[in-house]
């Protein structure tokens, strides 16, 4: 799921947890969020906009009604993607779905790596994980293919924000839920639809029932 970062004040934020369904983050923002909600009246606003903006983090700024002129220069500056009120929850919730709809959806990636180049579709990735050994991350795709890239696991992170079938499932492990089969809790193992399996604990095969909806829009036995 895509992770919201929240830097408003708190009637704000129980506010948006109960109505809005989103994977809000209050901590460790830069590092998990592509897009953050950022209210003008907290201490050190200009500060924290100017931080997020350097990280190349969206900011969405939300206002009062007293705010009428800041509203119209940050609008005017295009430098946050988005103004609106902090009590207008639907405007708000309008606005995430604009920010995600207009990030470019790329369907394939080109692999420029020192030993090995080539262009892959992401639908052909099962999971990625990543080897302490030889400090590489490794894409595993169907029909059992598989290669070493000399990257840091964080580098993927863009990939849970972009592609909501990319899940993150522990700190060293991303999964294609797309392609996923069969979770299998006797044997602790996940079953792909090429047949391939990656073997993990009850605890995260819970994790992923619960975050995909293996049943919609099918029939239930």
């Amino acid at each position: 799921m895509n992770k919201i970062g929240l830097v408003i004040d708190n009637n704000s934020k129980i506010l948006l947890k109960e109505i809005l369904n989103y994977d809000f983050v209050e901590i460790d923002i830069v590092e998990y969020c592509k897009l953050v909600l950022l209210d003008i009246s907290i201490p050190n606003f200009k500060e924290e906009f100017d931080f997020y903006l350097s990280q190349g983090v969206s900011i969405i700024v939300l206002v009062g009604n007293s705010n009428t002129k800041e509203m119209r220069t940050f609008l005017k500056s295009n430098k946050c993607f988005d103004c609106i009120l902090r009590y207008d929850v639907y405007e708000i919730e309008k606005s995430i779905e604009e920010y995600y709809s207009s990030i470019k959806k790329y369907s394939e990636f080109y692999l420029g790596d020192t030993y090995l180049k080539g262009v892959f579709d992401f639908s052909e990735i099962l999971y990625m994980d990543y080897c302490r050994v030889s400090r590489k991350v490794r894409f595993n795709l169907i029909n059992n293919e598989s290669f070493f890239v000399k990257r840091t696991f964080s580098d993927l992170d863009f990939l849970t924000v972009t592609f909501p079938n990319f899940y993150k499932l522990e700190r060293g492990l991303i999964i294609n839920t797309d392609l996923i089969k069969i979770l299998d809790y006797k044997e602790e193992r996940i079953i792909f639809k090429d047949k391939s399996i990656l073997y993990i604990s009850k605890i995260k095969i819970k994790e992923l029932e619960s975050i995909h909806n293996f049943e919609k829009n099918r029939v239930f036995f």
